[in-house]
């Protein structure tokens, strides 16, 4: 019966115990029991359950300047208190004062945009740390830098962007055709906005609002100007005659943006197969002026460029009529009615010959003439004297004889009475007068 007793005590004993742990609360003297090793596993169950746990950490906030901004936590256990702490780097936490609820409210301003929070849970069975959450301070958005003109070549990136002040930034550009009402720009939400331009998009502008919390502000608007390839829109003169002498000035008219020019003639390469075309020193303008000799330019043309690209104007022929001071040379010639005549230098023994004395002299010269008529007659209507001191000593022209291509050849013979070394000085002037007006011009011996 004893050892029923005693057996009967210590159950009940260890059933007392369990119910007053399972509460949460140490019995006095329950230490000196003891329990079956189950009473033990549910001891340390509830030990484990008692201390501090976080359900919901404080969340970052964005808060306008001005405003409140409070920080939750949410936890579970028993005999809690509660400490809040700050940090402006994340690394180092400072204790705030009176902070010590499951909230902490502050008032938002530029000395605190960016401060991180957090708070330490505590109770008799230890403690537990919240995450930390960020408050952001929205200030009022502010432009520093607005966006600038652009000029860009047709199909390369045009580039726009802007500079603002605030925190929590968000962008939104706008553009707009000359003359249209600005529309939102699709996808163009970041502080630079750059796209691939065509010459649709010229005159365009663009402007961005920029915004946050604190509220919006728009910067000034931006132009673009795309680069497109030049156009001319009048050419050069394309024949003109004139006399040695005379001024002779070349205009072009071209639409483009960042136009520059370049003035030209044609020149025949070394081998003479080709044409090529040489700048002229200084010849930069829309405009071209000289003074027209029988040496001077006889075929231009005007190289229009900007960024995009460059484009040339037809050819202007310049034909200019020679005089006694400037005759033609060996290496150009002249154009009569029907004819361009011009002194054969591969002639066998040179273009021209002179043989005399003192008193009298005999000139004779080679040229060739290229029909610019199909129908003029072979002969020619010419007629030559050689010009020596002022003087004009008739000249015989033989018949013509068809050399290459086209060209015949004709020579002229006269016999001034001058001297051998004034007669290699005279100037040969040649009179067409196969057209309604007789048309003349001079040249050199070679």
């Amino acid at each position: 019966m004893r050892q029923l007793f005693v057996g009967g005590r210590r159950a009940a004993a260890a059933a007392a115990f369990a119910a007053v742990v399972a509460a949460g609360v140490t019995a006095p003297g329950a230490t000196a029991l003891a329990a079956p090793h189950a009473a033990s596993s549910v001891t340390l169950a509830a030990s484990t359950t008692a201390r501090p746990h976080v359900t919901s950490s404080p969340k970052s906030v964005v808060v306008v300047t001005g405003h409140k901004a409070t920080f939750r936590v949410k936890t579970s256990g028993v005999g809690l208190t509660y400490r809040w702490y700050v940090s402006t780097n994340g690394k180092t936490w400072k204790k705030i004062a009176k902070a010590t609820h499951t909230s902490y409210t502050v008032k938002a301003k530029a000395s605190v945009d960016g401060h991180r929070y957090r708070v330490v849970v505590r109770n008799a069975h230890g403690s537990v740390t919240s995450k930390s959450a960020k408050l952001t301070v929205a200030l009022k958005p502010h432009v520093t830098r607005q966006p600038h003109a652009a000029t860009v070549v047709s199909g390369k990136k045009a580039t726009f962007s802007v500079r603002a002040t605030g925190n929590a930034l968000g962008y939104q550009w706008y553009g707009a055709a000359p003359g249209k009402s600005y529309a939102k720009v699709s996808g163009a939400t970041k502080a630079t906005y750059a796209f691939t331009t065509s010459a649709a998009k010229n005159g365009y502008r663009y402007k961005v609002s920029v915004r946050n919390k604190a509220g919006h502000v728009t910067s000034a608007s931006a132009k673009l100007t795309v680069i497109t390839k030049p156009k001319i829109t009048k050419q050069p003169v394309e024949e003109l005659d004139v006399a040695s002498g005379a001024t002779v000035k070349l205009r072009v008219q071209a639409s483009g943006i960042g136009l520059t020019y370049q003035w030209q003639y044609a020149d025949l390469t070394d081998d003479g197969d080709d044409v090529v075309y040489r700048s002229i020193k200084g010849a930069t303008g829309s405009s071209f002026s000289f003074t027209a000799k029988t040496t001077s330019y006889d075929d231009l043309r005007v190289v229009v460029s900007n960024k995009a690209g460059k484009v040339a104007s037809d050819d202007s022929y310049i034909t200019v009529g020679s005089s006694p001071t400037d005759p033609y040379g060996p290496d150009n010639g002249g154009f009569l009615t029907s004819w361009a005549v011009g002194l054969d230098t591969d002639a066998v023994g040179g273009a021209t010959t002179v043989v005399g004395d003192d008193t009298s002299a005999k000139v004779t010269s080679r040229f060739l003439g290229l029909a610019l008529d199909p129908h003029a007659d072979e002969t020619l209507d010419l007629a030559a004297w050689l010009v020596v001191e002022g003087v004009a000593y008739p000249a015989t022209v033989t018949p013509k004889a068809l050399q290459y291509d086209g060209f015949y050849q004709f020579t002229l013979v006269a016999s001034p009475t001058v001297s051998k070394a004034d007669a290699a000085k005279g100037i040969w002037k040649i009179t067409d007068s196969s057209g309604a007006k007789p048309v003349t011009q001079y040249f050199t011996q070679g």
